[in-house]
């Protein structure tokens, strides 16, 4: 309803919002409706994950394509709002691609139940994880409903992931690079917003990067939600969550808005 959320002012700020595996760029759209409506441009991204997973320089790819997309668009004023590992992922690539000079265009970024994953990646952690991550795409080609595991389908998705780990070395080096990448990366400061129940990506993990992120110089805030579930939060928790944004972006835009739109409910359900 209207009223319901904050105001934003975005008017000459750029959006790019970077989706969970298996988003699609109609759901982005419905997630960057508040962006919108405070005057900013939106970009939504979402990356093509079993691409990026099968071949050695995928996730690299995916961050050239968004860099390019990025300095075309030339903003003035850039916010991040990244969502789950495939977007991080996407997200430190498309640092390593932009030009220097974009760095400084960056204001802001929000990281929703992310990063998932350890310093070092072990193949059982990759072939749990990835296989619970692939497999509502995978029931979803198979026009079954989604779910993070199946009696059938998770052992012979799981052996084909513990393999692919020994295949794919260069994805597995890129992941684990990403997460120094984005402490070393640029001077502004992250949003961190994660679920206790958030079963993809254990709590413990997007802590440890907290710390770190912190410890390294950087600024970050975070909020757990201890019913929190993987990227629902902007559903279940929808008031308090773009509040906390609309308080964490206010400081760090230049005030070049007109005017501020008024919000109204614009929902984006993941799958």
């Amino acid at each position: 309803m209207a009223g319901d959320e904050p105001s934003l002012a975005l008017s000459g700020a750029h959006v790019a919002i970077l989706g969970w595996a298996g988003s699609t760029v109609r759901q982005l759209r419905g997630v960057g409706g508040i962006y919108r409506r405070a005057g900013a441009e939106v970009i939504p991204a979402s990356a093509q994950v079993f691409r990026a997973m099968a071949r050695p320089e995928g996730w690299a790819e995916e961050g050239r394509a968004l860099a390019a997309r990025l300095v075309e668009a030339d903003p003035a004023q850039l916010v991040l709002h990244v969502f789950s590992n495939a977007g991080f992922w996407t997200y430190a690539t498309a640092l390593e691609a932009l030009p220097a000079a974009m760095h400084a265009r960056v204001r802001a970024v929000i990281l929703d139940s992310a990063p998932g994953f350890p310093e070092r990646i072990e193949p059982w952690f990759y072939a749990r994880y990835s296989t619970m991550a692939m497999m509502p795409a995978v029931l979803r080609g198979l026009r079954r409903p989604p779910a993070l595991t199946h009696p059938l389908l998770t052992p012979a998705v799981w052996a084909f992931m513990r393999g692919w780990y020994h295949a794919n070395p260069t994805a597995i080096a890129a992941a684990e690079r990403s997460l120094r990448v984005v402490r070393e990366t640029g001077s502004w400061d992250h949003l961190v917003l994660y679920g206790a129940a958030d079963r993809l990506v254990p709590p413990h993990f997007v802590e440890a990067f907290v710390h770190r992120l912190g410890a390294s110089g950087r600024g970050v805030e975070a909020h757990r939600w201890e019913d929190g579930e993987h990227v629902r939060l902007m559903i279940t928790h929808r008031q308090e969550y773009f509040a906390r944004i609309a308080a964490f972006l206010a400081p760090r835009l230049s005030p070049r808005a007109e005017q501020s739109a008024e919000q109204s409910a614009e929902g984006a359900t993941p799958e």
